[in-house]
């Protein structure tokens, strides 16, 4: 009896369930690009400004006043920088020039199909701010693994580089226990996962964590549709195949010794100063960061516990902080 209650299962999901699943998936790729369509116009509008890079088509941000001058550089598979960083720069824009260049791949910049380097990353950043005139020193302020690119930016140009603001910054010191190969499976499954959420427009319903409600409607309605233009492009997964390579080449160089304010993710209890156990690689990051810190002429760290996106939810804090931190009136 077992068995055929098994069997009779299984009929009806080769039968009716699967078809269905199949029937709502073409469906919904029809509908996405109907809608793709319809806001083409509305995507490719410049929030700020293109300008050519290396043959390509970049968009950037440049806006605010001050005689020193923020970058913001965004974390890894960032569907708009522009607009993510859009709650922290707008309470900074008064005080210091704004610039938020989009990576290739990110934003409403193009996506290319080429060896995503992570010097060659910098490289393309500089690029923008001399092509725009804007010259350093200059505050870095990177979430995420966006943190790479400015250790290396520390490194190879350290006179350009004021201080590093740093937002749950992912940093080449902190260890691994993935090897590469493990690395790149998990994230080609990554990549067939997200392809599908691309092809039915089903991305449309992820953003970053309390970022939603901090933006306009019509905000709103061009990340999404960004968010259709590069999930799960080249350009990320080159850029993933890279990140070894990268944290090698960091980590083969002295830490960085500019001024630092770091913005960490840490276990409440953690940030409480109370006992507690951590999890995996949460130690290990914490760590990673007091010895970048410690390694730095002048730096800070404040701990947080509302997750990895911290510029989405403690975004009034963490312009205080960068204010204070890098003395913007003083001459």
């Amino acid at each position: 009896m077992k068995d055929r209650i098994i069997l009779f299962i299984k009929i009806v999901l080769v039968v009716v369930f699967f078809p269905l699943v199949a029937a709502a998936f073409l469906v919904s790729c029809l509908v996405n690009l109907t809608v793709r369509a319809k806001n083409k116009k509305l995507v490719e509008t410049p929030l700020g400004q293109y300008i050519e890079v290396d043959g390509h088509r970049m968009s950037v941000l440049v806006k605010g006043r001050g005689a020193r001058t923020i970058v913001f550089l965004p974390g890894m598979a960032s569907t708009s920088p522009i607009l993510e960083f859009k709650p922290l720069y707008s309470l900074l824009e008064n005080d210091f020039k704004i610039v938020v260049p989009e990576k290739f791949g990110y934003g409403q910049s193009d996506i290319v199909k080429e060896n995503r380097d992570y010097m060659n990353t910098v490289e393309q950043y500089r690029k923008a701010l001399a092509i725009l005139g804007i010259e350093g020193p200059f505050i870095l302020c990177a979430h995420s693994l966006g943190g790479n690119e400015v250790e290396l930016w520390e490194q190879h140009y350290p006179d350009e580089v004021e201080a590093f603001v740093g937002i749950d910054a992912n940093l080449a010191n902190v260890p691994c226990d993935w090897d590469q190969d493990f690395w790149y499976r998990h994230w080609k499954l990554e990549a067939f996962y997200s392809n599908l959420l691309r092809i039915a427009g089903w991305c449309r319903r992820y953003f970053r964590p309390g970022l939603k409600i901090l933006l306009t409607k019509e905000e709103v309605r061009i990340y999404k549709e960004l968010s259709c233009k590069n999930e799960s492009n080249p350009v990320i997964y080159s850029e993933l195949h890279n990140k070894f390579a990268a944290n090698d080449l960091i980590n083969s160089l002295p830490l960085p010794s500019q001024p630092t304010i770091q913005f960490v993710n840490a276990p409440a209890w953690y940030v409480k100063g109370e006992e507690g156990k951590f999890g995996p690689y949460e130690e290990d990051w914490i760590k990673a960061h007091q010895d970048f810190a410690a390694a730095s002429e002048r730096s800070k760290i404040l701990y947080f516990d509302c997750g990895h996106c911290i510029h989405c939810f403690a975004y009034e804090q963490l312009a205080k902080e960068i204010k204070e931190f890098v003395n913007p009136t003083e001459e």
